[in-house]
């Protein structure tokens, strides 16, 4: 509150300085210096534009198996906001499930189970796979992939650089579901749940205190790495694991380039034509004035993120 009020004084002080407009204006300013004016008659709506994380249309993944997901843009990356339950290969060719403790130690091939064995842990947690599914590289819909590990690595040198540092498991954990003390934020949508895992002998970890993620990159000829995230940390953390043992899924976009590039922006749109675009790093505020009247004031936020019409 106390900035809103400084850039307050601070316009009312331009404007009594400045050649103010007859007509209703909006008037663009940083660093004390009015950047751009604009007659309000000449736009219908303005847009704030936040590209760190959009939540795509509900239901526009499907694999092969007939399962449905959404998914999630963060930086660069457009990730799939649910852990796969996917049944079926890309390419139609069943996947094995292996229920049993010996099948599934024995197994050097890509199998999937529910966590304990339970069909009512799929809707919420998706499958367990042993890296056997990942190299495939038919385990994800057609269009999308396992992230290999340098994918996760950007995925996390993104949280670190954009506020969160020495907390990006938190920015990606879920709002409940860990044990106490140990949910997130959720601030992307990632929606990281602690669905368990099953060891290489076939014994199942617990829901609750930790979640693991595949990545597609062979750590040694036993062993792949992964990502793992738990409730007494904030942190995400690099890991490897054997093979054979099971753990969450999630999906990578293969063309980065669909997804919304750039950075979060103010528009000012007249029907459906962008007449001006301003990045909001380049913007301090913006001030709405209505001659004869009162001079009034609003603080653009970067943590915007849907339309807005203020006309």
């Amino acid at each position: 509150m106390k900035v809103a009020r400084v850039l307050s004084v601070l316009l009312l002080s331009l404007l009594s300085n400045a050649v103010v407009s007859q007509n209703d204006t909006m008037y663009v300013v940083q660093d004390g210096t009015i950047t751009g004016k604009h007659a309000v008659s000449s736009y219908d709506s303005i847009v704030f534009y936040d590209p760190i994380s959009i939540k795509f249309n509900d239901s526009i993944l499907t694999d092969a198996s007939g399962n449905t997901y959404t998914s999630v843009k963060i930086g660069t990356q457009e990730w799939m906001a649910e852990n796969l339950r996917a049944t079926k290969y890309s390419d139609g060719t069943v996947i094995p499930n292996a229920p049993g403790k010996a099948e599934w130690y024995n197994l050097s091939t890509g199998a999937w189970c529910n966590y304990n064995n339970s069909s009512s842990n799929d809707a919420t947690y998706g499958k367990l796979y042993n890296w056997y599914a990942v190299e495939t590289g038919k385990l994800c819909p057609t269009g999308w992939h396992v992230p290999t590990d340098a994918e996760w690595t950007i995925l996390t040198d993104y949280l670190t650089a954009n506020g969160h540092n020495g907390t990006e498991g938190t920015a990606l954990k879920f709002t409940s579901g860990w044990n106490s003390g140990g949910n997130g934020t959720n601030y992307y949508g990632w929606n990281g749940l602690s669905g368990g895992n099953r060891s290489s002998g076939g014994t199942f970890g617990s829901v609750g205190p930790t979640g693991h993620w595949w990545s597609s990159s062979q750590g040694s000829a036993g062993y792949a790495w992964l990502r793992n995230l738990y409730y007494y940390s904030e942190s995400v953390f690099r890991g490897y694991d054997y093979k054979k043992s099971g753990f969450s899924v999630r999906c990578l976009n293969d063309d980065a380039s669909s997804t919304i590039p750039g950075e979060d922006s103010l528009y000012l749109v007249k029907g459906d034509s962008v007449l001006f675009v301003y990045a909001t790093t380049d913007i301090d505020s913006i001030t709405f004035y209505r001659p004869n009247s009162t001079i009034t004031s609003t603080t653009y936020s970067s943590k915007v993120r849907k339309w807005r019409n203020f006309l």
